[in-house]
């Protein structure tokens, strides 16, 4: 059974990326806007049952166990950092960072196969 998973971002590679999880077979269980309106709309849009502007919400949500990132550096960080701590869900973030902060790239393609 593949992984639930929470969408964070409302940009438009979010707007990709969520039709193409659920083509895959993937079923996107939350997503995080930057306000609550950004997160209702495009939650609307795509079908998506839980949205929220609180990032704790999304990484605490008991259907969660996969989480994708579309975020500038920072935020991406930030969310990685604490996805990890509470219980350990797998990260997929468009961002690629060092330890000192800095951006190695970014990933072509992700790697879902292995779900």
């Amino acid at each position: 059974m593949l992984p639930g998973v929470g969408v964070f971002g409302t940009s438009l590679t979010a707007r990709v990326i969520i039709p193409l999880l659920k083509d895959e077979g993937f079923a996107v269980k939350a997503l995080w806007g930057r306000t609550q309106e950004e997160a209702e709309e495009l939650a609307k849009e795509m079908s998506v049952p839980f949205y929220t502007s609180r990032i704790d919400e999304v990484l605490l949500h008991q259907d969660v166990d996969l989480v994708c990132i579309n975020l500038p550096p920072p935020l991406t960080r930030q969310i990685a950092v604490k996805t990890l701590a509470p219980r350990g869900c797998g990260i997929y973030s468009s961002q690629t960072q060092r330890c000192d902060g800095s951006a190695f790239g970014t990933r072509r393609r992700p790697l879902l196969s292995q779900w």
